[in-house]
């Protein structure tokens, strides 16, 4: 605490957060510290305290100095998302010298769903959600048999897509096309480009092999509380717009992930449609960039993981009863940096 308010803190975020720390600014009771690996950092500009990062550090490194930073500002709760992976690793040491890290615990379940193979696994065994074709491979070979199992499954018409097992981001992702790539996007390459980089390679990381999912995607903001399940699903219409749809399959859909996926704080399912239905493509364990939309049903997902860090009632029932199906559009704005 700081002057009677509760000291937050963002560390090195996605520039949305400047969303997050404007919704958080409505409670009075909320104090903001940003903090990022450059001086000027945008979502910086809505903080009431701004700092910057160490750099060139490994994440126990950035923990430990995590745990420092903490003590000294007095932070009560805690959204990590640089180094998020060992910050969960030292919750126990957060939670000593009093603070909450928004995040879950549960570190075999963490790395089932960091992966996204053993992920769509999950889903698929416990009869939770649709999945697509997909193979793990680390091998050239793996990599060719993979491929044409996905054009025998889904046609030699549909187009397939790589991705590194552990991303965030769809930073590896690739579209892989069965002659010359047409350029137009920078993720696009040919079967045989791509073949010929995995020759050259000294080590084949675990790379996912699946059908391409042309189709928007469905996220669905979700947040756990005793009185049961707040989500709230975001179908992207075009770069600017995007509807929340509460379609009973999509809120089925998160109620049922949501019985065998236990995570305390908001989080975001992410499907895609293919051949009729609406497939899992991976969970974020922490707040997606745009659930701020979900403020235009009444929902501050960032403010509900204050009010469930500090035991505070949340009303589930007044929650659900606003939700409504609305398009929201994004305009292009500024603001002024400190």
């Amino acid at each position: 605490m700081k002057n009677c308010k509760r000291v937050i803190w963002f560390n090195h975020w996605f520039s949305q957060a400047y969303n997050f720390i404007e919704l958080l600014r409505r409670d009075e009771r909320n104090y903001i510290i940003a903090t990022a690996k450059k001086p000027d950092f945008v979502f910086g500009a809505a903080a009431d305290e701004r700092y910057i990062e160490p750099n060139g550090v490994n994440g126990e490194q950035y923990a430990e100095w995590a745990l420092g930073f903490c003590k000294e500002h007095s932070v009560d709760v805690f959204f990590p998302k640089r180094w998020r992976a060992a910050v969960i690793s030292h919750m126990d040491e957060f939670a000593a010298i009093g603070t909450r890290v928004t995040a879950d615990g549960n570190t075999e379940q963490n790395d089932m769903l960091d992966s996204k193979m053993k992920s769509c696994t999950f889903m698929r065994e416990n009869d939770l959600c649709a999945t697509p074709y997909m193979e793990r491979i680390t091998t050239m070979e793996g990599f060719e048999r993979a491929y044409a199992a996905v054009k025998e499954k889904y046609g030699r018409e549909h187009k397939v897509c790589v991705k590194a097992d552990r991303d965030e981001g769809g930073i590896t992702y690739r579209r892989l096309f069965d002659d010359d790539a047409p350029k137009s996007m920078p993720e696009d390459i040919s079967y045989q480009s791509y073949l010929s980089d995995l020759k050259n390679r000294s080590r084949i990381y675990p790379t996912v092999v699946m059908p391409y999912l042309s189709e928007p995607e469905i996220s669905i903001d979700c947040m756990r509380t005793e009185s049961g399940l707040i989500a709230v699903p975001r179908c992207k219409i075009d770069s600017h717009i995007t509807a929340l749809r509460f379609d009973r399959e999509f809120i089925d859909t998160a109620k049922r992930i949501s019985e065998k996926v236990i995570i305390d704080y908001p989080y975001n399912i992410q499907l895609r449609p293919l051949n009729g239905e609406h497939v899992f493509m991976e969970i974020n364990t922490r707040m997606a960039g745009g659930c701020y939309k979900a403020d235009a049903v009444g929902v501050n997902f960032p403010q509900l993981s204050v009010s469930h860090a500090f035991g505070d009632k949340i009303d589930t029932e007044a929650i659900l009863s606003g939700l409504h199906d609305v398009r929201v559009g994004e305009v292009a704005g500024f603001i002024v940096m400190p």
